[in-house]
């Protein structure tokens, strides 16, 4: 339950507060300082060998969860350290309640007459409201009595307007602390949800927690803020939200139409109905069921505030504590509510309300239990280890299998160089009948010069054809090296498909290639880019065997797209069926029945490691096709449309 005061009221109220006090002062209904005040301001501490004399005033309601627990925890740990006993009064300013209402007149008068004649050793204010009204009223109240604040934000002694000479026992809020919280529990959540009231407290919170949250935003949360809705209002947007969602609630001790709450009472109409794991910054809010929060933890402020306040009385100078830094907890039901491991909770992070064991909650059962099944296994201890061996035995034999089939499936990788040998035999089988030709005209001695040159031309260029054929091959599978360069797409591709036409030529498939895109330089390395294209290709040249010869198309074609090209393999097969699309790019998943399974697995890497992305569609009777699409490179322009219009011989 958050307790730290608005800076700016503040101000306004002491302003008020000092012209109200001035007015009673004229009419005569304030005095002079009650009778021995003098001697009340006698001496640091409390005076030796009686009990210590304690006022407790909160500037909270005292029936607020965490009011109670700090008061109640600071009573029990002052009363532990007294050597004599004390003397605990309790007065109560409800200031967050009745904000904005200015009752410290009359309340300074009841005061007055409530503690004449009363000598205080410490006078202990809870919260930075009521450090407002010691601030202005102590000495005629309490005259000479030192001043002990707790449950103070550390963020509010910053202030210049925080008073000296009093000792504060401050604590700290992290929301940052939460809010990694969430991102750990919460890994896939891109949603982040601010709940808080309207009241300046309120608010207040809102803003730091708004704060925090825009710092690591980017790239990671899209923040919504719910300030100041009503309880019905957040009801029906919490009930909407899903795991996709965080909420990060701060307080709420009004909402936008003046009612008043108690932050817990709040949060427990809220997560009854949530979707989403709600998140806080205060001990007590797991009373109102609270998931995980970097939380504080009000009683060991309440009993470090206790010890400080012992050490006053014992005479020690005014002094700060060092603030309290919050700890992380979780809740382990509400983790398990909403399916969240709690594996995932970093180090050191307690986990509350988890439920004991079976071994805690029935030990004498499981002991019994266990001794019966211990005589009982004892006679089939034998058959199962028999069994286990087997298992075993016909485990590793099937593995054996795996792999030889693995082995076996390897052995295709030669499909494609027999193809391409075939394509050079063509143009080796040319220049022979050629060089036979020349050879029947040099025997019939009559040279005809300008068919001789048109012989060797046309062994010249079949030699050329053969010599780029082989060269294509070789830099396809020798490259060892991968380099990622600015390269020409379009002329990329096109280089591949030279290489499949032989195969496309030998399974009569009709490759169409349609090349549009207006960028084509992307970084990346040729050889890998011509892989993807091979891969592709042969698997859409394998999914339309099962069509008429004259229906067996294969369309490559380019697209731009926001930033990057985009390329489409499209077969007229049959498609994929619905169950083998999950896994289609799974290494060793393959839907033929001699196929290795690794083909689109090295796509997908190769793709993913030039920053791009590649994904496969399947409508009813289209075919398939496989999309994936590459980032331009750096600088990279378009070029003109005739050009970006090329197809390939």
């Amino acid at each position: 339950m958050p307790i730290v005061a608005d800076t700016g009221l503040r101000s306004l109220r002491r302003l008020l507060a000092c012209a109200a006090l001035a007015v009673l002062a004229v009419l005569g209904v304030l005095g002079g300082p009650p009778a021995g005040a003098a001697g009340a301001a006698e001496g640091a501490g409390a005076a030796p060998g009686a009990p210590w004399r304690v006022v407790i005033l909160t500037g909270a309601d005292p029936t607020q969860p965490a009011a109670q627990l700090l008061v109640r925890r600071f009573r029990e740990a002052l009363s532990a350290a007294a050597p004599h006993g004390a003397s605990i009064f309790a007065d109560h300013l409800d200031s967050l309640r009745f904000e904005g209402a200015d009752l410290a007149p009359e309340l300074l008068t009841l005061l007055q007459k409530k503690y004449a004649g009363q000598k205080i050793d410490l006078v202990v204010g809870l919260t930075e409201f009521s450090l407002d009204f010691i601030d202005r009223h102590r000495d005629q109240i309490w005259p000479g009595a030192p001043v002990l604040v707790y449950g103070i934000d550390e963020q509010s002694l910053r202030a210049p307007a925080t008073p000296a000479g009093l000792s504060y026992q401050p604590w700290r809020l992290q929301i940052d602390a939460t809010l990694t919280l969430a991102e750990a529990l919460q890994p896939k959540a891109r949603r982040l949800v601010l709940v808080s009231g309207a009241s300046p407290l309120d608010r207040q919170l809102a803003g730091r927690a708004a704060a925090a949250a825009a710092g690591r935003a980017e790239g990671r949360w899209t923040v919504e803020a719910w300030n100041g809705l009503t309880p019905a209002e957040l009801r029906g947007r919490l009930a909407a939200l899903d795991a996709g969602t965080a909420v990060l609630y701060t307080a709420m001790h009004r909402d936008r139409l003046g009612g008043a709450h108690f932050p817990v009472g709040a949060l427990s109409a809220m997560t009854k109905v949530s979707g989403a794991p709600i998140y806080g910054l205060y001990q007590t809010y797991f009373d109102g069921g609270l998931t995980a929060g970097s939380v504080v933890d009000l009683a060991a402020v309440a009993e470090r505030a206790a010890a400080m306040a012992a050490a006053i009385l014992a005479g020690a100078p005014p002094a700060t504590g060092a603030p309290l830094p919050p700890s992380c907890q979780a809740d382990a039901a509400q983790l398990a509510a909403f399916g969240i491991d709690a594996g995932r909770l970093p180090a050191g992070c307690q986990l509350i309300n988890a439920r004991p064991g079976l071994w805690q909650e029935h030990r004498t059962a499981v002991l019994l239990a266990a001794a019966v099944l211990l005589l009982q296994a004892a006679s089939i201890v034998g058959l199962l280890w028999q069994r286990r061996r087997r298992q075993a035995a016909e485990g590793n034999a099937l593995e054996q299998r795996i792999e030889l089939g693995r082995a076996t499936r390897l052995a295709v990788m030669g499909e494609l160089s027999a193809a391409i040998a075939h394509e050079i035999r063509q143009p080796l089988g040319a220049i022979l009948s050629n060089t036979d030709a020349a050879e029947m005209m040099i025997d019939s001695g009559q040279i005809d010069m300008q068919q001789l040159r048109e012989i060797l031309a046309d062994i010249r260029s079949d030699d050329l054809r053969a010599h780029e054929v082989i060269r294509r091959l070789r830099a396809l599978l020798q490259k060892q090296q991968v380099e990622h360069a600015p390269l020409d797409l379009h002329e990329t591709l096109a280089g591949a498909l030279v290489l499949l036409a032989p195969e496309a030529e030998r399974r009569k498939v009709r490759i169409e290639p349609q090349f549009n895109a207006r960028g084509r330089a992307v970084l990346g390395d040729a050889i890998q880019m011509q892989q993807v294209l091979v891969n592709l290709v042969r698997n859409a040249m394998d999914a339309v065997d099962g069509v008429a010869p004259e229906q067996r198309l294969v369309r490559v074609s380019t697209a731009d797209t926001a930033g990057g090209i985009e390329l489409r393999v499209q077969d007229s097969g049959h498609g994929i069926a619905a169950e083998d699309k999950v896994r289609l790019f799974d290494s060793f998943f393959s839907t033929k029945p001699h196929g290795m399974g690794m083909g689109l697995s090295i796509v997908r890497s190769i793709v993913e490691a030039h920053g791009g992305s590649v994904r496969a569609e399947s409508p009813a009777d289209q075919g398939s096709t496989f999309i994936v699409v590459l980032p331009l490179a750096v600088g990279s322009a378009a070029v003109p449309e005739a050009a970006a219009r090329w197809e390939p011989a």
